[in-house]
């Protein structure tokens, strides 16, 4: 159980590493879709490709002073499968959805000259969050839910010493562009709650030319989706620990 300063370390690399995550993530979402941005009309491959570098350098920034989970759905399987100090839990959950919101409100800042340039809403809130190519919440909670499972799996297993240890951020970066190459294309691959929760809610909130409807009758999608895949792809790692 960590204390004092060393708690204080740890809430603030998981603060650290998802901001980064979202800022770099969105930002590359950003730089494709937004009117006027020398990157606008790139494709999905860039897309995945920028997001599994956010993770790689998320996760290497975090790493080896809180784990690196930068996922609330991640540290909450983790918690349930007896991986993690429960109490814990609340601490990394609001330095993670933190970290996600000020990584958000960056992508906003650094693009201010962009938004009032595109009209569409739809691409705006693109930047921020994910919408599924077809809205079907049971196939899109499915999506979401095994594509979540195969990240925890993956990053579990290199927890239990499977792989070294050093090789942390270049397994879940490549992880993350498989799912999303593979995966990806149904729901947008959020797979991590303070990636589409935290940023949904600064579009709500930010002062954004145009602002359309931040689609919360969507966004419980990208939360319990990844949640409850986190849940199986710990708990296939705690059924081989065990066998």
């Amino acid at each position: 159980m960590a204390k004092g300063a060393e708690a204080v370390q740890q809430y603030l690399a998981e603060f650290c590493g998802t901001l980064l995550l979202v800022l770099l993530t969105n930002g590359t979402v950003a730089t494709a879709r937004l009117a006027r941005s020398h990157g606008e009309g790139s494709s999905w491959f860039t897309i995945t490709a920028g997001s599994a570098l956010a993770v790689m350098i998320a996760v290497g920034v975090s790493f080896s002073f809180s784990g690196g989970h930068i996922n609330p759905a991640v540290t909450l399987a983790l918690a349930i499968w007896g991986f993690f100090p429960l109490d814990q839990v609340p601490g990394y959950l609001l330095a993670q959805m933190s970290g996600g919101f000020l990584g958000a409100v960056l992508v906003w800042i650094a693009f201010w000259r962009h938004w009032e340039v595109t009209s569409d809403a739809a691409v705006q809130r693109s930047v921020f969050c994910t919408t599924p190519a077809i809205r079907s919440w049971p196939a899109n909670l499915l999506a979401e839910g095994i594509g979540t499972a195969v990240l925890a799996f993956g990053v579990t297993l290199l927890a239990r010493g499977v792989l070294p240890m050093s090789l942390a951020p270049w397994w879940v970066g490549s992880l993350v562009f498989s799912i999303g190459l593979a995966l990806g294309g149904t729901t947008g691959f959020a797979l991590n709650p303070a990636r589409d929760a935290a940023p949904r809610f600064a579009y709500t909130v930010l002062p954004i030319p145009g602002r359309g409807d931040p689609d919360w009758k969507y966004g419980w999608i990208p939360v319990v989706g990844p949640i409850g895949g986190a849940v199986i792809g710990v708990g296939l790692t705690a059924l081989l620990s065990r066998s």
